[in-house]
């Protein structure tokens, strides 16, 4: 089963000149929002445009704009997109304007024939956001620019975006648009960067965000979908239970519209995690339930376009109608627009017939496809196997020789050491050319010894009392850094001033420790080291593109070493979470109250 998982649409929050209609069409938005878009539609034909001020027609449009670009009819979205945009010129609304070149840029992205007309509009909003000072802008600016990158199949460019979009958004203190980026992150790690334990952090904060949302605000249709997105999260990690006991969070929440569509893609899902689970039973119990929604969406969707062929029949047919009555004599035309109401059923109905054969067709398809993606699945787990094992014994040789070096090389060294200094007692009765070749092999003696005891304290250096924790930390980088094998970036956010002397010394132990794992262990050629101070709360993000590892089962018993940074963590009250899969690199986030 291909898993998709659903993202929220980044909602407008620009400000508007409120009256009597704005309430009104504020509500339109939250339907959409909520995927209810027949209850949209119906209340937006039901206001008049030429009643609105500028300002609401404007707001009016947009959401047109936006209902038709949700249903996939990108012509009709493009032309009140327009409009709206041209209203929002002519009442000086520059925010909204550009919001809008960016809902343009991104629709024409998606056409073939147009992707060369997006750029100028894409080009229009970057420089928008040039000027921008705000961060609760700033951080909305970038979001977008994340979403761009991410369609566009720029996933760490638009990885970076996101970051910098949720730092702005903590200083302007905007938890509504930076949980609608929380599920944006989920959806980039769990569907273009295999991460699904990344996913579910942030599905889980975005949850207790929407669980703490009460009244109007409330959508239960997004946390429907939230547990669906975890249980994709779990699905990949093959964690069945979760993902089955997610699935049924998500059949539980009373959402509006669309509840025919969702329930069938709940048991669907359903039916998916019991089979791979072996439980066999629930498996057909919910491909029965999936089918039976399935039936009911399809019966569902050629009702509408029947009652609407219906509907248009009945007016032709009484339209001609009381033409007969009026005037007999116009038979020949009460009989053209019969041959056309009929020609435009055929039509619709041979285009319904038309469109579930294609629909079985590809369903077809899909099936064959999911087989295929089956059998490559068991020969990548066999491959990685091997692999593993190879590693593995690699492993065990690298450790036996460091083992051995450490254990003998320095006590060989003093021994020999001490030797030579009784032999100098000695050396009284030789020659001149004697003693030089003892006093050089002397010096070699203790230049070998004490370059193996700085070898064995290297690890001990700290953080200078002048420097500060990011200079420390850059010092470090710079250090560890191997022109064309390892490149270390540091990032920091918020650190305007020293912390206390304890507290650097402690994150520079952990930093330390962490980037000495990845020179030794993690083969990776980029790695980045991301801090940021905000309130009382610092956020340390590391990661690499190395092998990864299983972070279970790893043990490092010199240095501070994993389990003691793990315990340190616990002991200042903060968190500590690895995300990591072998042959995927690596991210550890460390979470600190201070």
């Amino acid at each position: 089963m291909n898993l998709i998982i659903i993202l929220p649409a980044m909602l407008l929050c620009a400000g508007m000149v409120y009256s009597q209609h704005t309430g009104q069409l504020e509500d339109i938005e939250s339907d959409i929002a909520a995927y209810d878009y027949k209850t949209a539609k119906t209340s937006l034909e039901r206001i008049v445009e030429q009643k609105l001020t500028k300002p609401e027609k404007a707001y009016y449009n947009y959401l047109f704009g936006k209902y038709y670009d949700n249903n996939n009819h990108e012509e009709l979205a493009y032309n009140y997109y327009l409009k709206s945009k041209a209203l929002y010129n002519q009442i000086d609304s520059t925010d909204r304007a550009m919001e809008i070149n960016y809902h343009l840029a991104f629709l024409l992205s998606a056409q073939e024939k147009n992707k060369s007309d997006y750029q100028k509009y894409l080009n229009e909003y970057m420089s928008y956001g040039e000027t921008l000072d705000d961060p609760k802008k700033l951080g909305q600016y970038y979001a977008r620019l994340a979403t761009f990158s991410i369609n566009s199949k720029d996933y760490k460019k638009g990885l970076g975006y996101f970051k910098k979009a949720k730092n702005y958004l903590k200083i302007a203190d905007n938890p509504e648009v930076e949980a609608t980026i929380d599920v944006n992150l989920a959806s980039l790690y769990i569907n273009d960067l295999n991460k699904p334990d990344s996913a579910l952090y942030y599905l889980k904060k975005n949850l207790a965000y929407l669980n703490s949302i009460t009244g109007k605000k409330r959508r239960e249709t997004t946390i429907c979908h939230n547990f669906v997105n975890q249980a994709a999260a779990y699905y990949y990690l093959e964690d069945y239970k979760n993902a089955i006991t997610s699935l049924k969070k998500a059949d539980s929440v009373p959402i509006k519209g669309n509840v025919i569509k969702n329930k069938q893609y709940i048991y669907e899902f359903l039916y998916t995690n019991y089979e791979a689970a072996g439980d066999y039973p629930n498996a057909y119990k919910f491909l029965i339930l999936n089918k039976k929604f399935s039936d009911s969406a399809k019966t569902e969707e050629q009702n509408i376009a029947i009652n609407d062929i219906q509907v248009k029949y009945r007016t032709k047919e009484k339209e001609l109608e009381n033409i007969k009555l009026k005037n007999k004599n116009k038979t020949k035309t009460i009989l053209l627009y019969t041959f056309t109401g009929l020609l435009i059923a055929g039509i619709a109905i041979g285009w319904l017939i038309l469109k579930n054969a294609r629909r079985r067709e590809k369903i077809s398809r899909q099936e064959k496809l999911i087989e295929q993606q089956k059998l490559e699945k068991a020969l990548k787990d066999y491959e990685l196997h091997s692999i593993d094992l190879m590693l593995e014994g690699q492993e065990k040789e690298r450790q036996r020789i460091a083992n051995d070096l450490h254990d003998n090389l320095g006590s060989m060294l003093a021994t020999l050491k001490i030797n030579f200094e009784n032999l100098k007692l000695r050396k009284n009765g030789m020659k001149e050319d004697d003693n030089r070749l003892y006093d050089k092999t002397d010096e070699l003696i203790e230049e070998a010894y004490q370059k193996v005891r700085r070898l064995a304290h290297a690890k001990n250096a700290g953080v200078f009392a002048n420097e500060g924790l990011i200079p420390a930390i850059n010092k470090l980088a710079k250090k560890v850094s191997v022109p064309e094998n390892l490149s270390i970036q540091v990032s920091a956010f918020g650190f305007n001033d020293r912390l206390e002397n304890t507290i650097e010394i402690t994150i520079f132990r952990m930093v330390q420790e962490l980037t000495t794992n990845i020179v030794k262990h993690s083969k990776a050629t980029e790695a980045e080291i991301s801090l940021t101070h905000h309130d009382e709360n610092i956020n340390i993000m590391i990661e690499d593109n190395g092998i990864g590892m299983n972070a279970e089962k790893t043990k490092i018993s010199d240095g501070m070493g994993l389990d003691s940074i793990k315990k340190k963590v616990a002991q200042l009250g903060g968190q500590f979470n690895i995300d990591s899969k072998p042959h995927n690199g690596t991210t550890i986030i460390i979470d600190l109250p201070i």
